[in-house]
């Protein structure tokens, strides 16, 4: 059931006894996004994590969730397609666990509110110490990614091939521009996105909706404007590979590609880019898996992944600084073979369940959930259970090669080490 508390904030009830927990998540969403509202964005994110009015520090929020029961509390930021999305979830017990009868998800709330509209705030402005504290925390972040080579190398891919400069950088922003942020201009921001982000609240447990939306009701958001946005990332299609190495003094070199991918989500593609995905490199079952990892023993790891909402395809690979050619040869033939049809119908099947498996276990999260009834949402489709698995199951030999002809090596990014 979807509710509109106010114009541009939603609520969408899944009401379900399956768990012993009810739990909220609320996401503000916004389209308009550089480099820099990124990076207002994270920070505001951790600012609100730790501190409010009645909640200065880390410890009193502590306290607080110890009091709600061992409730848990975070927030987090991500992207979808052109969108940015700041998250604020919550985890509480159902009352009907409770020896005591007691309001425990309306509590939740009421805690939601505290912390998502009274910051900590000075003059105007976030509370310096906790600001500069979480301003570093973030860059010691950033920094630290760069001693794990698969996460660098994946980014340094995205930095070549995203030719739009918000697509270059982590949902969660840069460091020259967390760098440079102040702690009065963070909480400027705050306040536009407080007033004119979209608002999705989804909420899963088994509770009386009335009660719920009655406290829902009460947080202080006010009416905004939502325009229509597009949800999917495009980029247009280059004529031919860019390559890119830097060297390090590494025992393990990467090599990671970037493939233009047209595939909308949900589209006319959809269901047959995750068995094609599945069966190049998303699974032990895979070409990439089989034949690159295993059999050639090439590379330590071979996988691939694919953002439709962005519309690319991605390898990664570790493997000896001197087999660079040989693994991208023999990943282009697994491809080749795939545009090709060959697959058996055995393996076909047993990707297909696969699939089906994953997806049926993912069904048993209650935070997956909250996190499809948002994505539902935002790209105005929805599915159900039945009709996905009925989906995968109708994809044939010839939808595979269909989509694996989509995909065009545009770019690739090698990390160069040591040679053995």
């Amino acid at each position: 059931m979807q509710v509109q508390i106010v114009p541009g904030v939603t609520l969408d009830f899944i009401a379900s006894k399956q768990f012993k927990t009810s739990r909220i998540n609320l996401t503000f969403v916004t389209a308009n996004v550089s480099k820099k509202t990124v990076a207002l964005r994270t920070l505001i994110a951790n600012m609100l994590e730790v501190s409010s009015q009645k909640y200065p520090d880390q410890k009193a929020i502590s306290d607080q969730l110890a009091f709600l029961y061992g409730a848990t509390f975070g927030t987090s930021v991500n992207r979808r397609g052109n969108l940015h999305l700041v998250n604020f979830e919550m985890r509480v017990v159902n009352d009907h666990y409770l020896k005591e009868k007691q309001q425990l998800l309306t509590e939740a709330i009421n805690f939601l509110q505290e912390l998502i509209f009274n910051p900590l705030v000075t003059n105007q402005a976030f509370d310096q110490a906790m600001f500069t504290l979480q301003q570093k925390n973030l860059i010691a972040y950033l920094e630290s990614i760069k001693d794990n080579k698969q996460a660098y190398a994946l980014q340094k891919l995205q930095q070549a091939y995203f030719e739009d400069p918000v697509h270059q950088i982590p949902p969660y922003g840069d460091k020259e521009n967390l760098a440079a942020l102040t702690a009065a201009e963070c909480y400027a921001y705050y306040q536009e996105m407080l007033a004119h982000d979209e608002v999705i609240i989804t909420l899963s447990g088994d509770f009386a909706s009335d009660e719920v939306l009655a406290a829902i009701a009460q947080l202080k958001f006010t009416p905004r404007t939502v325009g229509k946005y597009q949800l999917t990332y495009k980029q247009t299609a280059r004529n031919k590979l860019v390559a890119y190495e830097e060297q390090q003094d590494l025992n393990q070199s990467k090599l990671d590609l970037a493939y233009h991918f047209p595939v909308e989500y949900r589209g006319k593609y959809h269901y047959a880019a995750l068995v094609f995905n599945a069966l190049f490199g998303g699974s032990a079952l895979s070409k990439l898996f089989t034949n690159v990892r295993e059999k050639a023993s090439l590379a330590y790891y071979a996988n691939s992944s694919f953002d439709s909402l962005r519309q690319v395809l991605f390898v990664q690979t570790g493997i000896q600084a001197d087999k660079k050619q040989q693994v991208l040869d023999l990943i282009e033939q697994q491809l080749a073979a795939l545009v090709a049809g060959d697959v058996e119908a055995q393996l076909l099947a047993n990707i297909k369940q696969e699939l089906i498996t994953d997806y049926e276990i993912r069904q048993d999260s209650q935070a997956t959930a909250l996190i499809q009834a948002t994505m539902d949402q935002l790209s105005q489709s929805k599915v159900t259970a039945s009709e996905w698995k009925a989906a995968i199951m109708a994809v044939s030999v010839a939808d595979v090669q269909a989509v694996a002809a989509l995909a065009k090596l545009e770019v690739s990014y090698f990390l160069k080490g040591q040679i053995n």
